[in-house]
């Protein structure tokens, strides 16, 4: 319903209503009267019709609405909408909110759901530099359910977190990265994280010695292995840092021999093991082992030799002088 429009059942211009004489007072009395009293009742009802409901309103893009009336509803449910977070689509934009506008502080719980987010509405490039942290996820906020089919793969990781790891084929590492990473060494050092679960393989012509660190200075995980291979003619010297105890079934820390392999396991914070083949007392130049030449004499090979006791040895440098000592 719209506003009714007025107008005079009278107008003074036409004589026959209101003619330019008239001796009768009281005709002339009551013609003003009429007048007055249609203008009396279009004020009043006026005044019954000024609703909301009545008045036009013209539409706009944010409210499309024909009558005030309308328009108003359409504004409240616009700002209930929007304390509930339920805001239509396209009205909040990048361009429409000030920097910081929608901080952490600012936000109530749960305001940001999954639910909540569009296809794409979160992305590495609209993410900034420690937008995401540890600190800020509650707990089992990123599960193996949320997750999309390669949302989180080896390139999207960094390198340093696999390097030397091994990587999974159906669940199993691939028998080409089961074996030993080879680490080529010419010089002597003292050994470092990276040496962990490595083959060092020792190519040097001259001597050299690696040393075994504190675990205060290098923290190798309890259980750590490293194989050492001496492959070129400079021996291979085990030793260790002050407050390190090297437990071996000999006291040798040497591999004297060339191709020999051994093996090295931290059982403690700063204990270690040694064992493998080639190992041999200091001093001594080479072991030997006996046989017997057709002869009948008493033949002497290089190579290895077990014995049970290194005190029954002879002396470093002492000629002539050969014991052979069974194995107990």
């Amino acid at each position: 319903m719209a506003l009714s429009t007025f107008s005079y059942s009278k107008s003074w211009r036409s004589a026959q209503d209101f003619p330019s004489y008239e001796e009768n007072e009281e005709r002339v009395r009551d013609d003003m009267q009429c007048l007055f009293d249609e203008v009396r009742d279009a004020l009043n009802r006026l005044v019954g019709e000024l609703k909301a409901e009545n008045l036009p309103f013209s539409p706009t893009p944010e409210i499309d609405a024909s009558t005030l009336q309308n328009a108003v509803e359409l504004l409240q449910s616009q700002i209930v909408a929007a304390a509930a977070g339920q805001l239509p689509n396209g009205v909040v934009l990048t361009e429409k909110l000030a920097e910081l506008a929608v901080t952490s502080a600012k936000l109530a719980n749960l305001a940001v759901t999954e639910q909540k987010l569009a296809d794409g509405a979160v992305t590495t490039a609209k993410l900034a530099d420690e937008a995401v942290t540890e600190g800020k996820l509650a707990d089992c906020a990123v599960t193996e359910e949320k997750l999309a089919d390669g949302a989180v793969t080896r390139e999207k990781l960094s390198e340093e977190l696999f390097n030397g790891k091994a990587d999974l084929e159906n669940g199993k590492v691939p028998p080409a990265q089961l074996s030993r990473r080879i680490v080529t060494l010419g010089s002597s050092r003292t050994l470092g994280l990276s040496d962990a679960g490595c083959l060092l393989n020792c190519a040097n012509s001259e001597d050299l010695t690696l040393t075994l660190p504190k675990n205060a200075s290098v923290a190798f995980p309890t259980g750590t292995e490293i194989a050492v291979c001496r492959s070129g003619e400079g021996r291979v010297t085990i030793a260790a840092e002050e407050d390190v105890t090297i437990c071996a079934p000999c006291e040798s820390r040497v591999i004297r021999n060339r191709y020999s392999t051994v093996f090295l396991k931290k059982w403690d914070a700063n204990v270690w093991t040694l064992e493998g083949a080639g190992l041999s007392p200091e001093g001594y130049p080479d072991n030997y082992a006996a046989g017997f030449a057709p002869s009948g004499a008493i033949r002497l090979t290089q190579g290895v030799h077990v014995f049970s006791d290194e005190s029954q040895l002879p002396a470093p440098g002492v000629a002539g002088r050969i014991f052979l000592v069974a194995e107990d």
